[in-house]
């Protein structure tokens, strides 16, 4: 006999652009895509022909643009808390409601008023798990922030067998597609301060301290955040390798150079790990 094991349901991929505009003039703007998934009392729905539990995911779509309109001046972690806190309240059949919201970052252009530029580095997102009557949990980060530097980095005394090839380096490029996310212990904190303590902190163990190893700068990086953001209780890093390869120009007359490199990021080394205080 099958049995239902466990089942969610939502809707995926709902985008909005906020626009707040303030009395001088100035206008303040957001753009979200979320992922709501529900879960509680929906065995019926799978089980019989009751539909009488199903929530219509067009239902979750509008919505998420109800709450945006809502309030408007809400940041994209708090936003989450409103969405799973709406689900929880006005359905009473619904236990859990998981959140994913990633934003598309504008810059304002300048100084002006109504103009961005979109910031193409990186999608900062927030990820949120609400449970009736128990904890909620609040996850914000980043994923893809491209960073690179072009010294102050080396890769020696590594352990060598006979299917080593690579070679030891003092001196090297060091890039990696950044992705990082904290849990967020209080829940009135300042959000928009703590993402970025953390965000400056780790690109600037990244920039500023000398890298023997990914491991070792991933591991600083990591507690540097913890130090800057008490409103944290973690934090977990991935910094996959994005290479920048010597080119041989040896047979065209350029021996040992150590101006042209070849990108190159297939395949290439993971390396994650998660920091706790």
């Amino acid at each position: 006999m099958a049995t239902l094991a466990s089942n969610q349901y939502g809707k995926s991929k709902v985008r909005f652009l906020r626009v707040s505009r303030q009395p001088d003039g100035t206008h303040h703007v957001i753009e979200i895509e979320a992922d709501v998934l529900l879960r509680g009392d929906l065995d019926g729905s799978f089980l019989t022909d009751d539909n009488s539990s199903i929530v219509p995911t067009d239902t979750v779509k509008n919505t998420i643009h109800l709450l945006a309109h809502d309030h408007p001046d809400t940041c994209r972690n708090r936003f989450a808390l409103v969405i799973g806190n709406h689900f929880l309240t006005h359905y009473d059949w619904i236990h859990g409601v998981t959140i994913e919201l990633r934003e598309r970052p504008w810059s304002r252009m300048g100084n002006h008023p109504h103009t961005f530029s979109h910031d193409a580095n990186g999608t900062p997102f927030t990820r949120a798990t609400f449970k009736r009557g128990g904890e909620t949990t609040l996850i914000s980060g980043i994923r893809k922030h491209l960073v690179m530097k072009t010294t102050a980095s080396a890769f020696v005394g590594y352990h060598v067998c006979e299917r080593t090839t690579l070679p030891p380096t003092e001196d090297r490029i060091l890039a990696t597609r950044l992705a990082a996310e904290w849990t967020l212990t209080d829940l009135s904190q300042d959000f928009a301060n703590t993402d970025k303590m953390v965000r400056e902190q780790l690109l600037r163990i990244f920039a500023d301290t000398f890298s023997p190893s990914v491991q070792r700068t991933l591991f600083l990086m990591g507690e540097a955040a913890l130090a800057a953001a008490p409103g944290i209780s973690s934090i977990r890093l991935a910094l996959p390798n994005v290479h920048f390869l010597p080119l041989d120009l040896s047979k065209i007359g350029r021996p040992a150079q150590t101006t042209v490199f070849l990108p190159t990021d297939e395949p290439h080394g993971q390396i994650e790990a998660t920091i706790t205080r």
